[in-house]
């Protein structure tokens, strides 16, 4: 096998729970609930009128897109918030798609900055931003100038982190090309190799637990 290091990915910090639930408490003075079209449709940040808008993740998870290509680029449960960066150029090139069962509810982003300021939740607004920018650069770090080996591996980390009823739920091949777009071959090579190994157990497509340290080169 060719010889390909596996590098210590850093995490974001942590999810500022607290910070988002009081956003989110005083823009639902004012949010009411996103009409969409058909289950399964994508949802934008900017509305036919022009303005953009703000989401509130109350229930379930939105599923998020990059545009340009349709690469997942991460699962965001509740309690969250997209939009508020508020910038023409970021609000094109994301989309989402709400799950099943989720509860979704938007203000304009203008009436959003009216409450913050009335409020003064700027601590607030910062905790999060920082978070979503952490997020961000995790996952380019994650991605760019990587082996498919180095990003197998850190995903198969992200499925173990997930609770234990969703990753049950989840292919681990497709939440590995839905984020990636990497080539199947590699991929299910790499697993393949993983398993051999006895360093994952994979059943039904679906990681049950990662058994060891993976191995620093491949």
């Amino acid at each position: 096998m060719d010889k390909k290091v596996v590098l210590d990915l850093l995490a974001p910090m942590p999810k500022p729970v607290e910070a988002i639930n009081k956003l989110i408490a005083i823009f639902r003075t004012e949010s009411a609930p996103l009409e969409i079209k058909g289950e399964g449709s994508f949802i934008g940040l900017n509305q036919e009128e022009g303005e953009s808008r703000v989401l509130l993740v109350l229930e379930g998870a939105l599923n998020i897109y990059r545009i340009i290509d349709n690469l997942r680029f991460a699962r965001a449960s509740y309690p969250n918030i997209f939009g508020m960066q508020g910038s023409p150029f970021r609000n094109n090139l994301y989309q989402f798609k709400r799950e099943k069962g989720s509860l979704i509810e938007s203000l304009p982003y203008s009436l959003a900055l009216e409450l913050i300021n009335d409020h003064r939740l700027f601590n607030e607004v910062l905790a999060f931003q920082t978070y979503l920018s952490d997020f961000q650069a995790y996952r380019t770090n994650l991605l760019i100038s990587k082996s498919t080996y180095q990003i197998v591996c850190a995903f198969l980390f992200e499925l173990e982190m997930m609770p234990p009823e969703e990753r049950l739920r989840t292919s681990v091949f497709n939440y590995i090309q839905e984020h990636t777009h990497l080539a199947r071959s590699g991929v299910m090579k790499i697993l393949s190799d993983l398993r051999q190994g006895e360093y994952i157990n994979i059943e039904n497509g679906k990681l049950i637990a990662i058994l060891k340290k993976f191995p620093r080169e491949y």
